[in-house]
């Protein structure tokens, strides 16, 4: 089931946190850290903070906010996308893009992001993110 999410409760996070750490990603703890300090709360205009849930567990979150690498208010950025590794390939994760997407089109013209590796881009990729050549993205999607 996916949940927008509006608080980010530490006891619900922690198994994601200790997961992504095991996997070397940093980018839920960084997700923490810019919610904590108030840098990225996904809760502005156009922006938004999906959970996965499998039995009330949070097994996948991601995000989408306004692209900080642009001074373009309508150029969106997929951020902090992280599924646990038993939750992968069971749709949830395109499930959350789809989301992120669907929400992005009343407030986007185009969808940016930046992805670790080649399994993450041939994800995207099958999502509809095209590559791209530019130093803070890797794969981007116009919006109609």
């Amino acid at each position: 089931m996916l949940r927008r999410l509006s608080e980010l409760p530490p006891d619900v996070l922690a198994p994601l946190v200790t997961l992504a750490r095991g996997e070397g990603f940093r980018f839920v703890d960084r997700l923490i850290d810019e919610w904590q300090r108030g840098a990225a709360r996904f809760d502005g205009p156009g922006e938004v903070l999906i959970g996965g849930f499998s039995d009330e567990l949070l097994v996948a979150i991601g995000g989408l906010h306004r692209d900080p690498y642009l001074d373009q208010p309508r150029v969106g950025r997929l951020r902090r996308l992280y599924v646990t590794p038993a939750a992968r390939r069971t749709g949830l994760g395109r499930s959350i893009v789809e989301m992120l997407v669907s929400h992005g089109r009343a407030h986007y013209d185009l969808l940016r992001l930046r992805v670790p590796d080649e399994r993450a881009a041939r994800f995207y990729e099958s999502c509809g993110f095209s590559l791209v050549t530019a130093p803070d993205a890797t794969h981007q999607l116009m919006l109609p």
